[in-house]
């Protein structure tokens, strides 16, 4: 009877950690073919999860239930995508089950105070951490899960190369080099820190973190100067993109809007797609490796002459002078 259980429980362990991350999760990360049972941690408890995220731990890690600890949690280490030397560094906390259509069948919640992310292109996906992450490398990305805490950045280059994908969503602030970025609001989750960040009163680089629609229509007003250095050009900057640490484009987001009028001087879309008409009412207007999907209005054929497009921008709709 014995080994007939120890059957089963293996059976049951193979099933769950198939459903755990195995086949492309349409993020451009396979994790799946050559996963098995030796290839990561299957984790029903906090002292198995301390230590498989460890140095000496797994690639991916995966939850077979709601985990809670007491003790502050840090992965850290180098660790390759499959265990493939060849591959990419990258790193995989798992909360989730899913079946062998790779549908999600169960959500995991993982508890503790604080989260330290030190392995690089570490990546939280199907589920929910409750307590705060704190980001000390590059390619920190959260998928389909929720942060239910603050996410601390050590510097903003490594704030930069954070991606929020399919509904990722943080509930707390997000600090970037002791810095509430709520406040500066230069990386943006939602519509409404979206609104505030390019009025008047927001800041000259504006970052998306994930796609963002909205049915207000939108006014980039007020002058900045780049780098927030008043000995510099006047600049401002509407990022749809995020980066790696060496500046390589890792993923690209959609803003969505009725329109968008471009009231600050030297202003540049950059690196996704806004889905709406522009209308531009000042000079020196860019587009830079990014789309209109709309039309793209200027209020005169002078200041239509200083518009620049780079980088294979395209425009769906027409150009031309028009007023709002």
């Amino acid at each position: 009877m014995k080994f007939k259980s120890l059957i089963v429980l293996l059976a049951l362990s193979l099933v769950l950690f198939a459903g755990c991350g195995s086949s492309d999760n349409g993020d451009g990360n396979t994790d799946g073919g050559n996963d098995s049972v030796t290839a990561a941690s299957l984790v029903e408890d906090a002292a198995v999860l301390e230590a498989s995220i460890g140095t000496e731990g797994k690639w991916i890690v995966c939850t077979l239930n709601d985990v809670t600890t007491e003790n502050e949690l840090v992965i850290e280490g180098d660790f390759y995508n499959k265990d493939d030397a060849t591959s990419n560094l990258y790193r995989k906390l798992a909360l989730y089950a899913q079946d062998a259509d790779h549908k999600v069948t169960e959500r995991y919640t993982l508890t503790a105070p604080k989260l330290t992310v030190k392995s690089p292109n570490t990546k939280i996906q199907g589920g929910t951490f409750v307590g705060d992450v704190y980001v000390e490398s590059e390619g920190f990305t959260v998928t389909d899960a929720t942060i239910d805490g603050d996410v601390y950045f050590a510097s903003v280059e490594l704030a930069n190369t954070f991606a929020v994908q399919n509904g990722g969503k943080v509930t707390g602030k997000v600090v970037v080099d002791g810095v509430d970025v709520a406040t500066t609001a230069s990386l943006l989750i939602d519509d409404t820190a979206f609104i505030d960040a390019i009025s008047a009163d927001g800041t000259w680089i504006i970052c998306a973190l994930n796609n963002i629609s909205t049915k207000e229509e939108l006014v980039l007003e007020g002058e900045f100067h780049n780098k927030d250095d008043a000995a510099q050009d006047l600049y401002r900057k509407i990022a749809l993109y995020s980066q790696d640490a060496d500046h390589n484009v890792t993923a690209r987001y959609t803003l969505t809007a009725p329109s968008l009028t471009i009231k600050s001087p030297n202003a540049k879309i950059q690196g996704g797609t806004f889905v709406g008409d522009v209308y531009v009412e000042t000079e020196n207007f860019k587009l830079t490796d990014a789309k209109i999907e709309g039309n793209l209005y200027f209020a005169s054929e002078e200041i239509m002459a200083t518009f620049v497009n780079e980088k294979e921008s395209t425009i769906s709709g027409e150009t031309a002078v028009k007023t709002k």
